[in-house]
């Protein structure tokens, strides 16, 4: 019986002392792993996280990343509150037009070493990186995005007699489409197929759709320093342009001025406007909404200019000056654009990739829409401002005042411009 006990009492020894070590071991292990924070107001950077973390178990390295979604209206207030309480993420995939303030703060790592290591850097859109950057450094990058571009029905070009491979490139080869898509086909007098719609309730809407007609037309909201040189001719003639569409030409609803984004989507799947101000973000929801629309891609029609613009938008992403492994941080940016951890989250997705030389991919093969990003994302701008939220107000008021015919074209350009700039002080 003692013998027994003796050496029961020695196996209980060795099995406590066995899961002892087990446990200790772990939490070394969990003592020695950096673990940094990724934020982003997008679920499927997640996804990227979690290949990461299995890659770093792979490779034997002792860094992981834990991943928070951060709300779209949370984002910058958000990040406001852990700047001031030194709890930044060491990783934000931020909405892009914020990153000039930030910048502006020193809330960003510059990361010119980052982008100057990559070899695939001349793929990135190069419009869009000076709102990541700052006196000759780099502080963020392209990373998820989103462009705006004119979605149109190649079978309404083809009974109006257009080709619908040859989309409209200048204002008045929009001007011909439009007319010859526009139709009363019952002759009662009421348009029963307009050729396009205007944008209506959302101020973020006009910088989105509307200022790529003004970089066409060779004007601007900002210069490259920041300063508003949105009074200027060509805004003008832009504007008045889209006025005359409505109030000359009869090719596009004045009650379009007041709709929302959900109504200009819901009229293009219905077939009663032919091209549609929309983006890379819409091709998913059309595959379900309209299967047998053929959908055709183009960008903003230019006029005085002799490129065709498109607004870059989405997120950049960069490291937090508050981070404190930044090495670490490092590791994951340089993951986040590997060309699996891109290909096999956002392609299936049809999500845009920042790097133009990936969409030869096996998923975007599927859609062939996804080959005229690629061309479209040459065309990507983004304004820099340090208060680019601010300005929505004024511009909605003006904008859609002169296209409902209650505030002149002159004088709406003017005061908004004006109003800006006392926003810029």
């Amino acid at each position: 019986m003692k013998k027994t006990i003796a050496i029961l009492f020695t196996v209980f020894i060795l099995s406590t002392s066995i899961i002892f070590a087990q446990g200790s071991a772990e939490a070394r292990t969990k003592k020695d792993t950096t673990v940094i924070t990724v934020w982003d107001r997008n679920q499927t950077i997640g996804e990227i996280v979690d290949l990461f973390n299995k890659s770093m178990e792979e490779e034997g390295k002792n860094i992981q990343a834990n991943f928070e979604l951060i709300p779209y209206d949370q984002q910058v207030s958000k990040f406001l509150a852990a700047l001031n309480a030194g709890t930044a993420p060491d990783v934000y995939s931020l909405d892009l037009v914020q990153f000039p303030y930030f910048i502006s703060i020193g809330a960003f790592t510059d990361i010119s070493d980052i982008y100057k290591e990559m070899s695939f850097k001349n793929s990135l859109p190069e419009g869009m990186k000076p709102v990541g950057s700052k006196d000759g450094k780099i502080y963020a990058l392209p990373y998820e995005l989103d462009v705006s571009t004119i979605l149109y029905n190649k079978n309404m070009f083809r009974e109006a007699g257009l080709d619908p491979e040859s989309p409209p490139e200048t204002w008045d080869e929009f001007l011909v489409a439009s007319k010859a898509l526009t139709k009363d086909f019952d002759g009662d007098g009421i348009i029963d197929q307009w050729a396009f719609s205007e944008l209506g309730t959302d101020a973020g809407s006009y910088m989105f759709w509307f200022m790529p007609w003004v970089w066409g037309n060779g004007g601007s909201m900002f210069d490259d320093v920041g300063n508003v040189v949105l009074d200027s001719p060509e805004t003008k003639e832009t504007l008045q342009f889209w006025y005359d569409l409505i109030y000359k030409y009869k090719v596009a609803p004045k009650s379009s001025v007041q709709w929302t984004s959900g109504d200009r989507y819901n009229a293009f799947v219905a077939g009663k406007i032919a091209m549609y101000l929309g983006g890379n973000f819409n091709i998913t929801s059309l595959r379900d909404d309209a299967p047998n629309m053929e959908i055709g891609i183009s960008f903003m029609p230019r006029n005085r200019d002799a490129n065709n613009y498109t607004f870059g938008g989405g997120n950049m992403i960069s490291i937090s000056s508050q981070s404190k492994n930044v090495d670490a941080a490092k590791e994951f940016i340089n993951f986040a654009y590997n060309d699996e951890a891109l290909i096999e989250t956002y392609a299936p997705k049809m999500a845009l990739l920042p790097r133009s030389d990936l969409y030869d991919n096996k998923y975007y093969k599927e859609i062939p829409q996804m080959a005229d990003f690629a061309r479209i994302l040459k065309g990507a701008r983004t304004p820099v401002s340090l208060k680019y939220n601010q300005i929505y107000e004024p511009v909605l008021y003006y904008f859609q005042g002169a296209l409902l015919d209650q505030i002149p074209i002159n004088e709406a350009v003017e005061k908004c411009s004006q109003e800006i700039t006392e926003l810029m002080k």
